[in-house]
């Protein structure tokens, strides 16, 4: 299989026609088209080019959207990854907070507290 990092030296059917290839320098996921349809249109905008997931950020979306093809540990990995690198979109479509608006809540609630104490 060519993809977008060369030739696939490895090839793994993940569930549903998704793939996880490695090639000698990258890797990651091919979702087909007409699984693309199933996912929120956040997760494809890519690095790779539509359907290519790449491994180290990319990936993610395709955990995210297709839960149940993966472990409870690397699902909570793609959240974790979203955390870190999503944009607001997708953590929207995944309903997935960032850490800061997470601090953003707990000093709302600060300053909402010492305003209800005056």
């Amino acid at each position: 299989m060519n993809t977008p990092w060369g030739p696939a030296q490895q090839e793994e059917n993940i569930g549903m026609g998704i793939i996880s290839v490695s090639t000698a320098g990258h890797g990651g996921y091919f979702v087909p088209a007409d699984l693309r349809r199933l996912m929120p249109s956040a997760a494809l905008k890519t690095f790779a080019g539509p359907g290519w997931y790449e491994e180290d950020c990319d990936w993610a979306l395709v955990a995210l959207s297709f839960p149940h093809l993966f472990s409870e540990e690397v699902h909570a990995m793609a959240v974790r990854t979203a955390e870190a690198w999503g944009s607001v979109e997708v953590c929207k479509a995944f309903n997935i907070k960032r850490p800061a608006e997470n601090e953003l809540d707990r000093l709302n609630g600060r300053r909402q507290e010492k305003g209800a104490q005056r």
